[in-house]
């Protein structure tokens, strides 16, 4: 998805440009801007089409079958999103669901397969967290010697418990992908890999890494009755950062109804949700876990940066006079937090890109930004990727026909991106969803920015948890550095079992 934003800043924004890098690059989006004179944006031109460089083959009309689970809140699909992205089987008008369609009928056609896809949480009525039964059945395929799935797509924490058991396949050994193109997303490689081997990515054969992703939604209506500042323009000028973020919230928290206590009825500053409390730490630029020089992952949570900004957090989202906790006040649901925000209750609203589709029925104006950074010398805004919401690309031991697998996955990437990819990013969500075209230039920056943390997908030492219950108002409030010193050897333990897995796995 690599976009050229000269053009567009330079109507949008007087003259200014922001160089922003593409997601096939591990390069940080700066922010800096620069004058765009009238002859720099005449020579702006589209990026030529690449293809997959693939056999020629006739699989004889053979399945390509694909099996698809993933976790949806709430209990109902129409609550959570489904993530099942191959089952356009006919065109609607819907835009997205077309060009998936054609994405599958265009590989059907050049190779002679038939695209079958397998809904896991559909086909089983599951409407929650598939880990644990995903993975059982995944493991049962792969023991009875019974898995014809060409590939699969998972969630984070059930790739996670795979990968470490040997059940997938290192994806770098595999024929036919090549996993430096631009249609395999080179961030998710690049944090995902442990010893030079990678069981599970992500790119254009998914949106649900668009979905997954975390981002900060601002009510105009708000910021426009207490005249702050030009938003856009901070996150612009590098001047986005958590110190800013608070600020603003403090100038327009209220007690609507002046009865002394504040509920679902007042004014708030921010409204959060639970896993908002990882995503603050990945906006500083660092991760609860890494790889070293030599592969190995290491734990980073534990620094001062991490430390100071989650302390900051902790307090304000504890502080229920600023910070809204939707799924502690209310309930789990998103409906009120979207009744609240529309209604011009809340200023910042801090979720998952995949909240922003239920927001169009929405009458006030509101502006789509990355999560802010941890200061202004800070070298790029960061966005996590969900890790109970994600969805990634594996291949499980014991496919029936790996090179089938391998040039269909290929053939579906580099199709997703100039088909599904376009659709999903520049209409479905520039055009339908975000309310202006600062929005639309914001969400470049967003998913070109975007980071994949090991530590949160593995769950190292229950830290994803704990750093929540961190926050969480009904929870005994605590401290980090007594939290992390107590799940620290558990941690440690669980990161030397990941390590000694990848460094004996044989493939």
């Amino acid at each position: 998805m690599k976009k050229n934003l000269a053009l567009l800043f330079a109507l949008l924004l007087a003259g200014q440009s922001l160089i922003a890098c593409s997601d096939a690059s591990d390069t940080p989006v700066t922010t800096d801007t620069a004058a765009v004179t009238e002859s720099q944006t005449e020579v702006v031109t589209e990026e030529p089409r690449e293809y997959a460089n693939l056999p020629e083959k006739d699989f004889g009309g053979a399945e390509a079958k694909i099996f698809i689970a993933y976790n949806i809140e709430g209990g109902t699909v129409n609550f959570g999103v489904s993530k099942n992205e191959f089952g356009a089987h006919e065109e609607n008008g819907d835009v997205v669901n077309d060009s998936r369609y054609q994405r599958n009928t265009t590989v059907e056609e050049q190779f002679n397969v038939k695209i079958v896809d397998y809904d896991y949480n559909m086909e089983n009525n599951l409407m929650t967290h598939v880990h644990d039964t995903a993975r059982t059945q995944v493991d049962k395929l792969i023991m009875a010697g019974d898995n014809d799935y060409a590939f699969m797509l998972l969630p984070g924490y059930t790739v996670c418990t795979l990968a470490q058991k040997g059940s997938l396949q290192d994806l770098y050994s595999m024929p036919n992908l090549d996993l430096t193109k631009s249609w395999w997303d080179q961030k998710a490689n690049g944090d995902l890999t442990i010893m030079d081997r990678l069981f599970f990515t992500t790119g254009d054969i998914s949106t649900a890494d668009n979905d997954a992703t975390c981002t900060v939604l601002f009510n105009k209506v708000v910021a426009e009755n207490y005249d702050l500042p030009d938003i856009y323009q901070l996150v612009l000028d590098g001047k986005w950062t958590l110190e800013k973020f608070y600020s603003l919230c403090s100038d327009v928290s209220r007690d609507l109804n002046g009865d002394g206590k504040y509920d679902e009825t007042d004014q708030y500053g921010a409204m959060v949700w639970d896993d908002i409390a990882m995503a603050v730490v990945n906006s500083t630029g660092d991760k609860c876990a890494t790889t070293d020089s030599d592969g190995n992952v290491i734990l980073t949570l534990n620094n001062e940066r991490t430390v100071n900004a989650l302390s900051k957090y902790i307090e304000f989202g504890r502080d229920v006079s600023q910070c809204f906790q939707y799924q502690r006040a209310v309930d789990t649901s998103d409906t009120v937090a979207i009744n609240m925000f529309s209604g011009d209750q809340v200023l910042f609203f801090m979720q998952l890109m995949q909240i922003v589709p239920k927001l169009r029925d929405m009458e006030a104006d509101f502006g789509i930004i990355p999560f802010p950074k941890y200061d202004e010398a800070q070298d790029s805004y960061y966005n996590t990727v969900g890790s109970w919401h994600s969805v990634f690309f594996c291949m499980p031991m014991g496919s029936a026909d790996p090179e089938m697998s391998t040039i269909i996955a290929e053939a579906l990437a580099c199709e997703g991106k100039y088909n599904v990819t376009d659709a999903y990013y520049d209409v479905n969500l520039k055009t339908k969803a975000a309310r202006d075209e600062q929005s639309s230039a914001m969400l470049d920056i967003i998913f070109e920015t975007r980071v994949y943390d090991l530590g949160w997908y593995y769950q190292f030492g229950g830290y994803n948890e704990e750093v929540m219950n961190l926050v969480r108002l009904n929870h005994a409030a605590k401290e980090f550095t007594s939290m992390y010193e107590k799940k620290v050897k558990s941690a440690q333990k669980a990161v030397d079992k990941v390590n000694t897995a990848f460094a004996e796995y044989e493939g």
